[in-house]
């Protein structure tokens, strides 16, 4: 970790800012491009090791890219050395990493672009580097302030699905996020946060959160975790059980969908009504009591790939797929509605055209 980082004991920061502090004094691991960066004290050999590692690590495990990167600065020393590989031997250099014919190409036309624009040294402004082939925003940032020791944020997937977590911003992807966080970030973290979010994105807050692995103290003021128990208190207070789709009993009760939404969308719904609903988890509330209903009749409905369109639902159902399933016995559809009201986001009026319940639609973040 960084030592010039200090951590304050004032009550003026934000409960994600004490997180951080947190992680800072909890966590003693580096993702592998920081340990790359470490092991360099040259200032320019560091800049390209940084650079070209960060390129090699997207969409890779930290272990292949560790492996992979040792073997190709065995070989690889400068942009002058990276001008004159063939690129058919510097696709078998960095196999396996993620797609790697498509990478060796980049770094290929990357060389070529540093060698000639920049005289061979990588650029240290974040507009220049997103030109090269291979980097965005996030590689930019990371090889400023691993390489150049300067302010950036890189943010990956696992900063803006733990931002978000923590409802510190409200975007829809990595570059509005760090965006937001440029806005109200205080600068002390810019340095720190990706490496603080990968680390503990990757073994703990991830895309399937293993909160029983978080430390308590995190767990006491996390927005995420309470929404998950209060989920959980709720299902147990109304004798919910979850069920596999070819188990479903042919009872009346209520029930609880769990649908995922891969990709924000404009969705219409209703009356011509156009919504936009954002990529993560949507819980879905309804019932199957009438006389001539149960619940493997309504859910299965749910479940047709040629839906009536009918309800509400359907229209959601086109562009996501159930992933849980819940019931319970009890008549309780809006009792949990305006449950889950109290801590969820929702979409008004959706699935409750009739009854006085705001919606029968709730969002958690992915």
């Amino acid at each position: 970790m960084n030592n010039s980082y200090n951590i304050e004991n004032r009550d003026d920061i934000s409960n994600f800012q004490r997180f951080l502090d947190i992680l800072y004094k909890k966590l003693n691991k580096n993702p592998v491009v920081e340990e790359i960066s470490k092991q360099v004290e040259d200032a320019e050999t560091k800049a390209f090791k940084v650079l070209i590692s960060t390129v090699l690590s997207a969409r890779t495990k930290d272990e292949t890219t560790s492996e992979v990167s040792e073997r190709l600065f065995k070989k690889i020393k400068n942009i002058d050395d990276l001008l004159n590989i063939d690129q058919n031997e510097l696709e078998k250099i960095i196999y396996p990493v993620g797609f790697y014919k498509t990478k060796a190409k980049y770094l290929k036309d990357l060389a070529k672009i540093v060698k000639n624009e920049y005289g061979g040294k990588i650029p240290n402004k974040l507009e220049d580097l997103i030109k090269l082939p291979g980097v965005g925003r996030k590689t930019a940032n990371l090889v400023i302030t691993l390489a150049f020791d300067d302010y950036g944020i890189c943010v990956d997937t696992h900063v803006h699905r733990i931002c978000n977590r923590w409802e510190y911003v409200n975007t829809e992807n990595p570059d509005e996020t760090e965006m937001e966080l440029r806005k109200k970030l205080p600068k002390k973290y810019w340095k720190i946060i990706n490496n603080l979010l990968v680390v503990y994105g990757r073994e703990v807050c991830s895309p399937i959160p293993k909160c029983d692995k978080c430390f308590n103290e995190v767990k006491e003021t996390c927005p995420y975790y309470e929404k998950l128990r209060y989920f959980s208190e709720i299902l147990e207070q109304y004798n919910f059980k979850k069920v596999s789709k070819n188990k479903i009993p042919e009872e009346k009760g209520t029930y609880i969908l769990k649908i995922k939404l891969n990709n924000s969308k404009n969705i219409t719904f209703g009356k011509n009504r156009i919504e936009r609903f954002k990529k993560g988890y949507y819980f879905y509330v309804g019932s199957a009591m009438g006389s001539s209903n149960n619940l493997k009749r309504r859910i299965g409905r749910h479940l047709r790939d040629d839906k009536k369109m009918h309800w509400h639902i359907d229209y959601l159902l086109k562009h996501g797929p159930i992933k849980e399933i819940y019931i319970s016995n009890d008549p309780v559809e809006c009792n949990i509605s305006r449950d889950l009201m109290k801590m969820f986001d929702f979409v008004e009026g959706f699935g409750s055209s009739d009854c006085k319940c705001k919606s029968h639609l709730f969002y958690l973040k992915p």
